[in-house]
Formats: structure tokens, sequence, C-alpha cells
């Protein structure tokens, strides 16, 4: 483990390790329509505490608006959601307090400092982080005064995740979390994704880059035009189709190499 993985786990610590391998999240027969078009079609699946759910699926698939229903932040058109017990939309207020998000755009004002922003998040919650261990979770220590708009691709990622931390999150919803990031934040923020999972967090990380989704994933949801065609752990989605397979040959091989 890394030096930074250690100062993560320490600052990370939940204690819902207890709770670890216990459903999280639970979806039913989840719809979403966009006028005539059906983004998600009748899906169902699980996510547990302890473990990575890697969400993946080309543009349009659906993974977005799977992941805004469950966070509350978009009304389902029917199905059941059930987020740590509580119902996205009725329970908002409440669950708002026990996940994390890290949706595409990250919603910052430009002319906000780094510091300013992260300290605002910490103090929305009782069980807070302070901003200081924040940004050193995720690199930015040195930009703690920067603008929102003078970071780059790859420091806005990491700052965007760092505010979905700042709750100590039961649930971390991160979508496309290493999209624009080198290697070394890739590392860094695959340690953070790992030591969530590792300290009980049920993490769901929706991707286009199957190389890091199989780094992370303890579970897979593959999407192809609002359909689920695989939900499986991925030792399982591997050996059902051949231990030397990767995420990308599998994909390849349920659509028959069609992404459309």
């Amino acid at each position: 483990m890394s030096a930074k993985s250690c100062e993560l786990r320490t600052v990370m610590m939940v204690n819902i390790s207890s709770q670890s391998n216990k459903v999280a999240i639970s979806v039913r027969d989840l719809v979403v329509d966009y006028k005539q078009v059906r983004a998600v079609n009748k899906i169902s699946f699980d996510a547990k505490a302890g473990e990575v759910t890697v969400v993946i699926g080309p543009n349009g698939a659906g993974k977005t608006s799977t992941i805004e229903v469950c966070s509350g932040v978009r009304t389902a058109t029917s199905g059941n959601v059930s987020v740590l017990g509580l119902d996205p939309q009725k329970n908002r207020t409440q669950l708002n307090k026990q996940i994390g998000v890290m949706l595409q755009d990250g919603g910052v004002y430009p002319s906000a400092r780094v510091s300013e922003v992260v300290d605002h998040y910490c103090n929305l919650y009782d069980n807070r982080m302070t901003a200081n261990e924040l940004l050193e979770a995720v690199d930015l220590t040195r930009q703690k005064k920067t603008t929102w708009r003078k970071l780059s691709g790859g420091e806005k990622q990491r700052l965007s995740l760092a505010l979905a931390l700042a709750a100590k999150p039961g649930v971390a919803f991160l979508d496309e979390p290493t999209s624009g990031v080198d290697i070394f934040g890739r590392d860094l923020i695959r340690g953070i994704v790992r030591q969530l999972a590792a300290d009980g967090c049920a993490v769901i990380m929706a991707t286009h880059e199957l190389d890091e989704a199989q780094r992370v994933a303890d579970h897979v949801l593959m999407f192809q035009q609002g359909n689920l065609i695989a939900n499986a752990p991925l030792g399982e989605l591997r050996a059902a189709n051949g231990e030397l397979q990767t995420l990308e040959d599998i994909f390849r091989s349920l659509t028959g190499g069609k992404v459309r």
C-alpha cells in the first residue's frame, strides 16, 4: 500500500465495516423515459457495501440516468429504488447526509477557490472531515488557493472527488472519475476507490474506460441501449467468458461487436 493510501485510510475510516457485503442499493424494474426515448429499460440489480460496482457501456446506454435516479437527482418513470434502506426521492434530505455524488459536471462556481469550496462542503455534514484532510487525500494541497477555472481537467476531477467524499459516505456515486486525469492521478483515484470499499462503502463507478474498470471492479454492470446485458461479480464474468478475456473482450462478445 502506498503512503498516500495509508494516509487515506486514516482520513477516510468509517464505522460501517460490519455492514460489508450487505445490500446498500436495490434497484427493481427501473424505467427512465425522456419524452419518446427510453433511456433505461426495466433493469434490476443490487450493489453491496464494501464492494466497487462498475457501470460500463457506451454513451447513451443509460449509465448516468441510472446513477442520477439512485442518487435522487432524477425521478424514475417507474420501478423501485432503495439506497441504504431509503427512497432517494421521498427521503432525499436524510439520504443526502449519507451519500457522496460525483457527477460529470462538477457544478463549481468558476471564481471559487479550492479551499473555500471544500471547506463549504465539509461544513454541510455533521460527521465531516476537514478541508485540509480532503485536499491532502486528493493531492490538491498546493492548489488550495487556486480558483476552479484555473485548475487543469485532472485537478478538477480530483476536486470533484474530494467534494463527493466530504460526507464520509456509506454510498459513493462516481461518474467517470478518471476522465481527463493523468496516469498518476489515476493511480491516486484508484487507491481512493479501493480504500472506500475496504472501509465498507458501496462504490458505484460509471466509466467508459474498461481497463480502469477491470482494475477496481468487484461487480460489473454492463449497459447497452438502456438494457442491462451483464450483472455479475468480475471473477464470475471472466470465468464464464474465458479467464484471459478482458472486459472489452467480454463486452464486444455480448454485443456482437456493436456499441449501439
